[in-house]
């Protein structure tokens, strides 16, 4: 994972949106993929992985859990 996978991601949550359930499920996902990478050292630039990723709270669109 490098930091365009990353962005495009974020991008996909942003068009889903509208169905909040699908983006949040992508949002779990992308938050569990960049922690993974952090963990296992397999990302040149942690720091700026994780900030991207946290751009997806700045999406609009009901997050809930059960």
């Amino acid at each position: 994972m490098d930091i365009k996978d990353v962005i495009d991601q974020v991008k996909e949550i942003k068009e889903e949106q509208l169905d909040p359930e699908v983006a949040h499920l992508l949002e779990d996902s992308l938050y569990e993929q960049v922690l993974k990478e952090i963990a296992f050292g397999s990302c040149s630039n942690p720091k700026f992985l994780a900030k991207e990723a946290l751009k997806t709270k700045n999406i609009s669109f009901r997050r809930w859990y059960a």
